[in-house]
């Protein structure tokens, strides 16, 4: 009787057991879907980063076509900036608003992301020399305005007439110049010019900034080799320091992440400046 009743816990122990293999089994089994379908969940977000960054991509190219269609022009600058080597600043970015203008659809990544680079570059340039020459304006229109001042003061003194009162004036945080408004900045021909050109500028900037950031990553590769030149060419440039900002917190390759973080941390540090190129006088 108690071998019989030893032989009965024995055998269903071996049950138990049995039983709990089968339930590991089963549960290794009902796991193994969960995992494939984690696969396919990230397989299905990556895609869907892929299609949202090609859309991104076809809009924005879609907008740039627009945009160089109704650009405005440059016909004025050569009136408005007229010393040396304004003329061949001129020249360029004109030069380079057409080439970006007649860049065929179909053209190689690498010719398209150049002659943008190229054509913000130039942009750049002259946007830079035309806010020297709009500020320049303004200083000799506040100087030949206070040298007039005292002279009609002195003759009212000694006609023995009454100056009139002057209207009450707000106070101006920018100093004594107070007949002289802020909005005077925009009024003399160099500030309309450079009002122009940046808007160009960010548009070429724009443009190149499609391909660096949405383009597939062969011409996102393509893009940083042109953004990383001109960074060489011109250290300290705000613009292109958002773009290559904006670029990197995008990016999904880690490679060029990597690369794009590198780019933007070898800026000059912020607040320094750098002097006007001789060549944009």
């Amino acid at each position: 009787m108690a071998r019989r009743l030893l032989s009965a816990r024995r055998g269903g122990k071996v049950v138990a057991l049995a039983l709990a293999l089968a339930s590991c089994r089963h549960h290794d089994k009902a796991a193994a879907p969960a995992s494939s379908t984690s696969a396919a969940t990230i397989a299905a977000g990556n895609h869907f980063a892929v299609e949202a960054r090609a859309l991104h991509f076809a809009v924005e190219t879609r907008r740039a076509t627009e945009v160089w269609h109704a650009k405005p022009g440059l016909r004025e600058c050569a009136k408005v900036l007229h010393e040396t080597g304004d003329a061949e600043l001129c020249s360029t970015a004109a030069s380079g608003l057409t080439a970006i203008e007649e860049l065929p659809s179909d053209a190689p990544t690498e010719r398209i992301v150049a002659t943008l680079a190229d054509g913000s570059l130039a942009l750049a340039r002259l946007s830079q020399r035309a806010r020297y020459q709009s500020l320049v304006e303004v200083g000799q229109r506040r100087v030949t305005g206070d040298a007039g001042a005292p002279l009609v003061a002195s003759a009212s003194a000694a006609s023995g007439a009454s100056e009139p009162p002057r209207p009450h004036l707000p106070h101006s945080p920018f100093g004594a110049h107070e007949e002289h408004p802020v909005m005077e900045l925009g009024d003399g021909p160099a500030a309309q010019l450079v009002g122009v050109v940046l808007r160009l500028e960010r548009d070429s900037l724009r443009n190149l900034g499609a391909y660096l950031e949405y383009a597939p990553l062969p011409d996102r590769r393509a893009a940083f080799d042109a953004v990383k030149q001109l960074r060489a060419k011109r250290p300290q440039w705000q613009p292109l320091d958002h773009l290559i900002h904006e670029a990197m917190l995008l990016e999904s390759d880690p490679d060029l992440k990597r690369e794009l973080s590198d780019l933007f941390a070898s800026g000059l540090p912020r607040g320094s400046h750098v002097g006007q190129p001789a060549v944009s006088k």
